[in-house]
């Protein structure tokens, strides 16, 4: 019986620390993918948000959809839907406070247009 709860344990601890170390990795917002991924967490789409693989939206893009044409838009594989409309492109913006690191934020951008 002892032997058993020492697996047990053991396959736990495995588990705890893939997860201690898989969520800063993926849901930090340090970096403009990660940002993205928080955001779709935020929304209530775990399992979107970590299998959304954000990429950057090309330049030429960035007219059809809602915000700033400076800012940095990226696209996701998996489309969530919120209150209004199914998102598959958010919009991320820098915040611009003193610290060691960048931090970013994340917001679901819309289609413009009919």
């Amino acid at each position: 019986m002892n032997t058993r709860r020492k697996k047990i344990f053991k396959r736990f601890a495995i588990v705890l620390i893939v997860v201690v170390v898989l969520v800063p990795v993926l849901f930090v917002p340090y970096t403009p993918t990660n940002a993205v991924r928080l955001s779709i967490l935020e929304n209530g789409h775990p399992i979107a948000a970590i299998l959304s693989g954000p990429s950057k939206l090309p330049n030429s893009e960035h007219k059809y959809y809602s915000g700033r044409k400076k800012q940095l838009y990226y696209q996701i594989n998996v489309p969530f839907s919120t209150e209004s409309a199914d998102v598959d492109v958010l919009v991320v913006n820098k915040i611009s406070k003193p610290s060691f690191y960048d931090k970013y934020i994340a917001a679901p951008s819309y289609a413009l247009g009919p």
